[in-house]
């Protein structure tokens, strides 16, 4: 009886190990977990940036903001990997757009994305795309914003809309440039969040 007990525990607990801890709910990929972006940089928060966006993908709830997938578990959002044939609204700030053929795809962390009716679709890496011409193309770029003042506002006056809409765009994404320990997934949402605050202050946005 103690051999049996004994056996039963083992394998219980042999099971567990084999469920990957970053996998959503019922979902199941063919991509290397041990590899992926989002396994590998586990991210966890107790409250979402405003900007966030709930899908509802095969009947599970998901999260999605930065470029990041989350699920809500024990009052925590937990970051996952993406789920394949999920659909976002729309693509995170800094992506790169990689055409093959005639077909045209988009690369943002380790996540590829093709158009779909309602937005973008989560997909396996495409046959042909390099990772590494990919990462050379967002390497290349720069994230810094070019403000240009449209209503000839002054060097001082134009400091303190930066520094106001730095202030909200902070607290609205909860990422800041200044704290080293700040999420850099959420970087987009925060460049987004200034952007549309100079804009609204009459300022040109590039």
């Amino acid at each position: 009886m103690k051999n049996l007990a004994l056996f039963m525990l083992v394998g219980a607990i042999a099971i567990g190990y084999n469920n990957p801890a970053d996998a959503a709910p019922g979902h199941r990929d063919h991509r290397d977990h041990h590899t992926s972006h989002n396994n590998h940089n586990r991210h966890s928060h107790k409250v979402l940036p405003k900007a966030h966006h709930k899908i509802v993908h095969r009947g599970a709830p998901y999260f999605y903001t930065g470029g990041r997938f989350y699920h809500h578990k024990n009052g925590v959002y937990v970051s996952i990997v993406a789920p394949l044939g999920a659909i976002v609204p729309a693509l995170p700030n800094g992506y790169v757009s990689i055409g093959v053929g005639s077909n045209r795809y988009f690369h943002f962390g380790d996540v590829y994305y093709r158009h779909a009716p309602t937005g973008y679709v989560v997909i396996e890496k495409p046959v042909g795309v390099s990772t590494e011409s990919a990462e050379k193309k967002v390497s290349a770029g720069s994230d810094k914003l070019i403000i240009y003042p449209a209503a000839g506002q002054n060097d001082k006056q134009k400091s303190r809309d930066k520094y106001e809409c730095h202030e909200w765009a902070s607290s609205e994404t909860r990422y800041d440039p200044i704290n080293s320990d700040s999420d850099d997934v959420l970087k987009a949402d925060y460049q987004r969040a200034m952007s549309a605050c100079l804009e609204a202050r009459n300022y040109v946005v590039k």
